[in-house]
């Protein structure tokens, strides 16, 4: 266990192994509601820093956005149609040389549009829209401090990221937010009044939010903060874990050049991006506050009233559950025993990532990760060799990065795919 020296009003210890991070996870002592100066503008009241009953009650009413009926919504309408449109314009190209495509940009700029769809911030859904509320949120997101940052009590809110931060938020609520909100409004005055049905109501979180499913929402700052949620935590995280699970493929076909056809298996692809999840975490790490002593086997204990800063990465890496490979890719590695095949990506218990569904889906492709991973490798993805500078998984694996900035790829189209899959080796022509 390492400690941090805190300047908050928690001491923090950071815990690693697999027995010791799901202990802290499964304990029934210990709080989400770890705050701080400049929390209140965009974590305070979320779901991720409510307990008990307040949890509950949000996880309830946001449920029917990923319920069977609302995810299957979310993908006949979102999800297939973005990410087929968007790679049907790159092979529209027809480029000798294969449909360039810089992934991070282009799986940002999609994510960016399923995220407004699942917040409801309609002005977003198109690329031109989503590309101006890319730009906004990077702007509030380096404003925006980490929950670790606020535990340390490190928070300058006289920064002027911290200033810029917060006027790119208001922005966003302007533009894109409060429109969206008072459309939905008049939606439901129509149900109210019988010209509308309430089958036609759109299956997003404002439409939630109008409806006050939760009673925060009466508190249009809740609302606010909610929405912003959804928008930050599916966009850098989703394209992050797209880049790790390409260079993790691309790596291991070198690998095991006969198992090209692997690549169109929908079954391979799934435990292709849940191996990728596994071994590259989005975050650093997760937070609970003590609220009682708690004993971990590996030894030690996390006093009450200190934070426990559970390290996923290392955890889900942990040999004794993965086996002595645990840090190497390996999309045929047996299902663990003891936890998800993506280990602790999504955390556990009642805590767990409430958008897991939308990332990974349900056993299929129908997650916004494994589709558009899926939609790559069938179009003829090859790495862009020349244009990527060298870089080296295995110290990369087991430990939060925030990854490359750039990744090049090219899609050399169906007809390329299929001649990998028999076998062929596809390079970038020209």
């Amino acid at each position: 266990m390492n400690e941090y020296t805190a300047t908050g009003e928690h001491p923090v210890i950071e815990v690693s192994s697999f027995g010791d991070v799901t202990t802290v996870w499964r304990c029934p002592h210990t709080s989400m509601q770890i705050g701080g100066k400049g929390d209140e503008h965009y974590h305070l009241g979320t779901v991720t820093r409510l307990d008990g009953e307040e949890h509950a009650r949000r996880r309830k009413a946001m449920g029917g956005l990923l319920a069977r009926r609302g995810h299957q919504i979310f993908r006949e309408k979102w999800l297939y149609p973005t990410a087929n449109a968007a790679i049907e314009e790159l092979l529209e190209k027809e480029d000798p040389a294969g449909a360039s495509i810089e992934v991070v940009k282009w799986g940002r700029r999609i994510s960016q549009q399923l995220a407004a769809a699942v917040a409801g911030y309609d002005e977003a859904t198109t690329p031109d829209g989503a590309d101006r509320l890319f730009a906004l949120s990077q702007q509030m997101i380096a404003g925006r401090p980490s929950i670790l940052k606020v535990i340390l009590g490190g928070v300058d809110e006289e920064s002027s990221a911290h200033k810029f931060g917060l006027e790119a938020k208001r922005e966003i609520i302007e533009t894109f937010h409060n429109p969206a909100l008072r459309r939905r409004g008049d939606l439901l005055r129509q149900v109210e009044a019988g010209t509308l049905d309430p089958a036609e109501l759109p299956t997003d979180f404002l439409m939630l939010a109008a409806q006050k499913l939760d009673p925060a929402w009466n508190d249009p700052g809740q609302v606010e903060r909610d929405a912003l949620l959804l928008l930050g935590a599916a966009v850098h995280t989703s394209t992050n874990s797209l880049v790790w699970a390409l260079q993790e493929v691309f790596d291991w076909l070198k690998h095991n050049p006969d198992r090209g056809a692997d690549l169109l298996d929908e079954k391979f692809v799934l435990r292709a991006a849940q191996e990728a999840l596994r071994l590259h975490p989005v975050v650093p790490g997760h937070t609970r506050l003590a609220t009682a002593d708690i004993e971990l086997p590996g030894g030690g204990v996390v006093p009450k009233d200190t934070v426990a800063m559970m390290r996923s990465g290392p955890a889900s890496a942990d040999p004794e559950i993965f086996g002595e490979d645990a840090r190497e890719f390996n999309p045929d590695r047996p299902s663990p025993t003891k936890t998800s095949r993506f280990g602790l990506a999504f955390g556990m218990g009642n805590h767990m990532c409430w958008g897991m569904p939308l990332v990974i889906g349900s056993g299929g492709v129908e997650g916004t990760l494994v589709y558009l991973l899926k939609s790559l490798l069938e179009a003829g993805v090859v790495p862009d060799e020349k244009r990527n500078a060298p870089y080296d998984l295995d110290d990369t694996r087991g430990r939060h990065e925030f990854g490359r900035p750039e990744y090049h790829v090219r899609l050399m189209g169906w007809e390329a795919a299929r001649r990998r899959a028999a076998g062929e080796q596809i390079s970038i022509a020209g």
